[in-house]
């Protein structure tokens, strides 16, 4: 078995392989191509016996891709967890590679990375475009108003451009030639960006009514459209975690653990993993426990309720909702199943007869 370290750039991919024994049998650059690394791969000797080990980044789903197809066996890592394990005051692309290859050669290496294919990427691609448009509609928004303020009005906390502007150019005085042209920007950049948010919304729709799983994960209570396609996309295969615990800890949905001798201290949720995942499943506990009114959300309500023990634990509770609207989530995609509030009063009741 051979160990090929990558540390790929855009424009070339600079590679470090090692040995069974740890010792360096070459190195070099290649080009960030198909050509550039299908030639590398058989200059190593074919990929049979080659264990590739690149870092996440822009160029991640290519070189997996590209690599895979081949028949190497690819592994990808998280930079900030490379960067504990060779912590170096001495950075250079070369130490990058070869680094990548010892740790998967001395098997010190941190879990990888899921790197998702067909229709679960295009789903997370699809959600991170929606993002941007969102993220991007927010700026022309706040650019707006930064343009009202510095010109003296004070304007009403409008959250669409449209009627902010509207009602700015309703001022008695009117405006100046200078406000209105910058004003006027603002409204077609964010007409341009809604009407592709409309877009990409439509085929996220399309998408996802042709997802099974979708469908069994919207019989949760205030598990909506989004929700839903927003956990299949980021949990992707379910099967590669082993419990509901394991998923919640993707999420950075557990509690923070510093343990030294007999002292243990548990702090707030580590917050890792996919934040898109986390944001959507803390929306939906807000959902849950201050708007269902449905009878099937009574036995998870009960359990935000016995959190929320006041005002200062609302957040707390939320978090905990949220985590366990995941763990439900979870077995609902491993066992094909669907949403059953039954279930959920047997185990409570279960509970209250051991206690």
């Amino acid at each position: 078995m051979k160990y090929l370290g990558t540390d790929v750039h855009v424009t070339s991919t600079v590679w470090h392989l090692l040995d069974e024994a740890g010792e360096t049998v070459g190195q070099g650059k290649v080009a960030t191509t198909a050509d550039g690394l299908s030639k590398l791969v058989s200059r190593l000797g074919g990929p049979d016996e080659l264990v590739v080990a690149q870092e996440v980044g822009k160029m991640s789903y290519f070189v997996h891709d590209v690599l895979t197809e081949l028949g190497a066996r690819v592994q990808s890592f998280n930079a900030y967890h490379l960067k504990m394990i060779a912590a170096s005051r001495k950075k250079t692309d070369k130490r990058d590679a070869y680094w990548l290859a010892k740790v998967v050669q001395t098997g010190m290496a941190p879990h990888p990375v899921y790197i998702p294919t067909g229709q679960v990427r295009r789903l997370r691609t699809l959600l991170s475009r929606r993002a941007s448009l969102v993220k991007e509609r927010r700026r022309w928004l706040g650019r707006a108003r930064a343009h009202l303020h510095a010109a003296g009005y004070k304007p009403k906390a409008y959250r669409s451009v449209e009627r902010l502007v509207s009602s700015a150019l309703l001022h008695p005085d009117g405006v100046e030639v200078e406000l209105g042209e910058a004003l006027e920007l603002c409204v077609r950049m964010d007409q341009v960006l809604t009407l592709e948010l409309k877009r990409v919304e439509q085929t996220i729709g399309a998408e996802a009514e042709g997802i099974d799983a979708v469908q069994r994960l919207k019989t949760i209570p205030s598990v909506g459209d989004w929700v839903a396609v927003t956990m299949v996309a980021w949990i992707g295969d379910v099967h590669r975690f082993a419990s509901a615990r394991q998923l919640a800890s993707y999420a950075g949905l557990v509690p923070s653990v510093s343990q030294s001798g007999t002292s243990q201290r548990m702090g707030g949720i580590t917050k890792q993993g996919a934040p898109q995942l986390r944001m959507m499943l803390v929306q939906a506990a807000h959902v849950l426990m201050n708007r269902c009114k449905a009878a099937e959300a009574a036995p998870l309500q009960a359990i935000g309720q016995r959190i929320q023990t006041g005002r200062g634990r609302r957040k707390i509770a939320a978090v905990a909702m949220a985590r366990h609207l995941l763990r439900i989530a979870f077995y609902i995609l491993r066992d094909e199943t669907v949403y059953d509030s039954k279930r959920l009063c047997a185990s409570r009741q279960e509970e209250v007869t051991a206690a």
